[in-house]
């Protein structure tokens, strides 16, 4: 056990792991972080009985009054992800007034697809600056969101729908199968068979998928409770009955890849990861049209190298088919950005990824890097990586895994990690003595 970790168990019996978050003030973020999860997990629910827009909203509002404050937080201590978040978010604002000046959609429209690739960057904004304190309300507020969500698909998989989808999905102008289901709630099971795929109270197989698969990282990680491996099974059954692949694989990196980079050692663990990737990436390409997740990839890089500023929003992604008629590709969130603001989002985006990998290699047992890596995977093949109402302690915790490579990193340049925690821990019996540590 490294040092230093026995005094952040000690500190937080209920929860292991996640020992990068300073132990200092704060609460506000954490806050309005459980108003974004229960906002979201309430706001398509309540758009089934009412067609009220505002609702859709509810998420996003606190997730830019969480940025707003973690703005705050990093006046004095502003770092490099945080610089390439902003350089993202005006390299996309550029793209917005392009895609408005240009008529390529209609404003509104242009704004969604906005929207979409830039609220996933300011949650990992907050994810820089969280306490603790913070990360222990939402841990709790997943696992309670996870457990509805797991036992609503129980009753879905016995044929109990308690929440009619089809209003919110007629509000979207979803198609409708003959079974009075949405378009999104049939798909192919791993078998090549046609299925109904469970939805859970988010009303959405795919977006669904996303949050249970990270809610079953997160418990097997960093709970620590007698009930953690039935809680982590409990989720992944969940992730499978959705039939998303995005969340089956995030499970996968998360939950296997620490566990072979314990056993073996991540230069092995990542190509061993790598060969069930490839397998599903081709599961997906050989099934109906889902090659339409690979192609959003591709086809937002070739636009993004062949126009060095961008095209402009309209070009990638679900949204824009339904906004116009430039759209040539759909299915990826990263592509979306390509597409639209050029090669400084891609070279954004590489940066992180090779970050995560980094930060990987430097400390193996940190499981955190391949959570944060599995994200930025599924958000170059699923555009429901975007969806704010359930993914935001995902895009919180690569924000947080940032942090903590930067930290690690400032803290092994000025001397040893260990006898640098360990000086700490001998701090905290010191009076007068403030124990706190830098995220920068």
């Amino acid at each position: 056990m490294k040092p230093g970790h026995r005094l952040h168990e000690k500190r937080n019996p209920e929860f292991r792991g996640l020992s990068f978050t300073p132990d200092q003030a704060g609460w506000l973020i954490g806050v309005l972080a459980l108003g974004a999860l229960i906002s979201g997990l309430a706001q398509n629910i309540l758009l089934t009985y009412s067609s009220f827009g505002g609702f859709n909203l509810m998420d996003d509002l606190c997730i830019s009054l969480m940025f707003m404050v973690a703005l705050t937080r990093l006046a004095h201590r502003f770092n490099v992800p945080a610089l390439l978040s902003v350089v993202w978010i005006v390299a996309c604002l550029i793209a917005l007034w392009r895609t408005v000046d240009e008529s390529l959609i209609p404003s509104d429209s242009a704004f969604f697809l906005f929207r979409q690739v830039c609220m996933p960057v300011l949650v990992i904004v907050c994810g820089l600056v969280m306490t603790r304190r913070e990360w222990r309300w939402v841990l709790v507020a997943v696992m309670g969101i996870s457990l509805l969500n797991a036992a609503y698909i129980g009753l879905e998989v016995l044929g109990i729908r308690l929440v009619d989808p089809a209003p919110f999905a007629l509000l979207s102008k979803t198609a409708m199968y003959p079974n009075g289901l949405p378009g999104y709630y049939m798909s192919f099971d791993l078998a090549g068979e046609l299925a109904v795929r469970a939805g859970g109270l988010f009303l959405n197989p795919p977006t669904t998928g996303i949050a249970t698969g990270a809610a079953a990282v997160l418990t097997f990680h960093a709970v620590r409770s007698r009930w953690r491996l039935l809680l982590v099974l409990a989720f992944g059954l969940a992730t499978i009955a959705t039939i998303s692949r995005a969340g089956i694989l995030l499970m996968l990196i998360g939950i296997v890849g620490p566990i072979l980079a314990r056993k073996l050692h991540p230069l092995v663990a990542l190509p061993i990861l790598g060969i069930p990737a490839l397998m599903a990436g081709n599961n997906i390409a050989d099934l109906g049209n889902s090659d339409s997740h690979v192609d959003g990839l591709t086809v937002g890089v070739e636009h993004a190298f062949e126009s060095v500023i961008g095209r402009g929003f309209g070009y990638v992604g679900n949204f824009a088919g339904k906004a116009g008629g430039l759209q040539e590709a759909s299915e990826s969130l990263s592509g979306i950005a390509f597409s639209a603001a050029g090669l400084v989002t891609v070279g954004i985006y590489v940066a992180a990824l090779g970050a995560a990998v980094v930060f990987l290699l430097r400390q193996p047992g940190r499981w955190e890097s391949y959570l944060a890596i599995g994200a930025l995977v599924i958000a170059m093949l699923a555009e429901t990586a975007g969806s704010m109402n359930a993914t935001v302690p995902m895009w919180l915790l690569v924000g947080a895994t940032f942090a903590s490579g930067l930290r690690t990193r400032k803290l092994t340049s000025s001397g040893s990690l260990a006898s640098t925690e360990a000086r700490l821990q001998r701090q905290q019996h010191k009076p007068g003595v403030a124990h706190e540590v830098s995220l920068q």
